[in-house]
């Protein structure tokens, strides 16, 4: 079959379940063949052998019942880093790019040289963060897959990152004295929220934080002794701002940014 044949027919197997099947398709062919999409693009007259096109339409099938696209390819985008990613880790969204800007402009008029982030996943943000500034980085995670996927990410890209195992700040505890900057995109997604298919194929420890959504934040903030002048940036959803005011009031100055979509989506908290 030809390179042209299996794209129409893959494109058509995704029609009904995806935004781009086009697209879809091309990441799917990238996947099966070992070629960039520009090489595909290039070569769409090539005959395919009948092995590798049984293996694709039958990802494109896995892909159409609602299994998240990153997860077939094993691949995710952030912040111009190609990272790896698998089943049992957190897909990093494009929205949680402008929290490592807001840490990144922190970082340089702050001149912050210690920076940590909680619930690292594939560690994206603490890998984004270690190649455009210079001080030390931290990342947890309490899965030890998460663990073992970030760990891979940082050493493709010779990040300055130290990856530690744990919840909260239980495994920042050695040095948390010197860290001045917390980043996170925690889970905060109420439990009864409906979401799509693919989304609910990702680890619910990572999206779920309790019937409100605000779960990790109150365990977060628990003892706020611990956190004394240190700064924290969180994701968060839209509809938290007022429930994040009230619960942090009292422990230093908050501030609320917009994500690209002019949706209320992050929070700086500059600890009293």
């Amino acid at each position: 079959m030809k390179l042209r044949e299996l794209y129409t027919i893959l494109k058509d197997v995704l029609k009904e379940a995806s935004e781009s099947p086009g697209s879809e398709a091309l990441s799917i062919l990238s996947k099966v063949t070992s070629q960039t999409r520009e090489r595909l693009l290039m070569n769409f007259e090539e005959e395919i052998p009948e092995k590798v096109c049984q293996v694709a339409i039958s990802l494109a099938k896995k892909r159409a019942s609602g299994y998240p696209l990153q997860y077939i390819t094993e691949r995710c985008y952030f912040y111009g880093l190609e990272l790896h990613v698998c089943e049992g880790v957190f897909v990093p969204r494009i929205e949680t790019e402008i929290l490592v800007d807001l840490a990144l402009e922190l970082i340089e008029e702050r001149r912050f040289k210690v920076v940590a982030d909680i619930g690292t996943g594939t560690g994206c943000i603490a890998i984004a963060i270690a190649l455009r500034s210079e001080g030390e980085v931290f990342a947890t995670d309490v899965s030890e897959k998460a663990l073992e996927v970030a760990k891979r990410n940082v050493e493709r890209y010779r990040a300055r990152v130290q990856l530690l195992k744990g919840a909260y700040l239980t495994p920042l505890l050695p040095v948390l004295s010197d860290v001045q900057l917390i980043v996170s995109n925690p889970p905060y997604v109420p439990t009864g929220a409906k979401l799509p298919l693919d989304v609910l194929r990702e680890p619910h420890e990572a999206l779920f934080a309790g019937e409100d959504g605000l779960e990790f934040y109150r365990n977060f903030f628990s003892d706020p002794s611990l956190l004394t002048r240190k700064t924290i940036i969180m994701e968060m959803s839209p509809e938290q701002e007022d429930p994040l005011r009230a619960l942090l009031k009292d422990l230093g100055t908050i501030t609320f940014f917009k994500d690209q979509f002019n949706r209320t989506r992050f929070f700086r908290l500059d600890v009293a």
